[in-house]
């Protein structure tokens, strides 16, 4: 019920927050139009789409009829979507490429990748990466192979007897091409910063060095959204793992089963949703980014 709630408010939620962040921030912050801001938009209007249909996927509630082979692909990449649109959302926003040129400002301060960032920016996609791999590494050494097919799916607790219970939960066969995506998010990540980074300063170079900064900024918050929607899905899944039980007749009645951690149960559900909600906000403020602002507007000299 807590992801039905999500999905009808979440959306409405994670807007709420990031035009807040731009009344209160944003506006201070914001691109110049152009190229640059017509893929930030294209970047940002991907990802927050593309999110929303995973949540409904997610949770059931999709409104168009779809074949059932499609559910099965669905429950096997689910994983992997959220990283995969963070990737072309990515690519999107290296463009334009701009080139090096000999019109530009000299600058003898050696730029790097991480020239037009604030040292902060990296604390929520490291904490995330470190929370994601823990995770993952944990729930994988606790998956065992499905006997049907054989991928490290399911998750099998012996209660003795000869008798068990079990349920599917994020292994092997699910995180181990997830892994893989996040090592390409982070490459494309690295190679967005270089080319926002090296080419020559513009003769206005405060205006391109703020510039610059929000194409850094909105890199990290695209990399930070896939990070965040991919968690979400990851405890939303171990959610069901916990939650599994199991009832058996006795000559006492029936006894019921179930895991010693099924309290954790609300608490993934609710971090999960808060991780989508978060992760969608973040998509939204960067296509609030790509508004033209009018700090930058050059001014224009009157006659009498």
């Amino acid at each position: 019920m807590t992801w039905f709630y999500f999905v009808v408010l979440g959306p409405v939620f994670a807007v709420l927050l990031a035009l807040a962040w731009w009344l209160i921030w944003g506006r201070k912050r914001q691109l110049s139009g152009g190229g640059v801001g017509a893929f930030t938009v294209a970047a940002g209007l991907l990802l927050s789409g593309g999110n929303v249909v995973l949540l409904l996927l997610g949770t059931g509630l999709f409104p168009l009829q779809l074949p059932p082979e499609y559910w099965v692909w669905f429950q096997d990449y689910r994983f992997t979507a959220p990283l995969l649109l963070g990737i072309v959302g990515m690519v999107l926003l290296a463009f334009p490429v701009q080139g090096r040129s000999g019109r530009g400002v000299a600058d003898l301060t050696p730029r790097t990748p991480l020239s037009f960032a604030r040292g902060w920016w990296f604390v929520a996609p490291a904490l995330l990466l470190a929370l994601i791999l823990s995770v993952t590494v944990t729930a994988g050494a606790a998956s065992q192979p499905d006997p049907s097919t054989g991928r490290y799916t399911m998750y099998f607790v012996e209660l003795g007897s000869e008798r068990g219970m079990g349920s599917s939960i994020y292994g092997w066969y699910n995180s181990v091409p997830c892994l893989i995506l996040i090592g390409v998010l982070i490459i494309v990540a690295s190679v967005d910063l270089v080319l926002v980074a090296r080419p020559t300063l513009a003769p206005n170079r405060e205006h391109d060095v703020h510039i610059r900064r929000v194409r850094t900024g909105n890199v990290l918050a695209i990399g930070t959204s896939a990070l965040l929607t991919h968690l979400g899905f990851i405890l939303s899944s171990l959610a069901g793992t916990v939650s599994i039980t199991s009832s058996f007749p006795t000559s006492e009645g029936s006894v019921t089963f179930w895991t010693t951690f099924a309290g954790l149960q609300p608490v993934l559900i609710g971090a999960s949703a808060v991780a989508a909600a978060l992760g969608l906000a973040l998509c939204v403020a960067v296509v609030l980014s790509a508004i033209p602002s009018r700090r930058w507007a050059p001014a224009r000299a009157t006659t009498r």
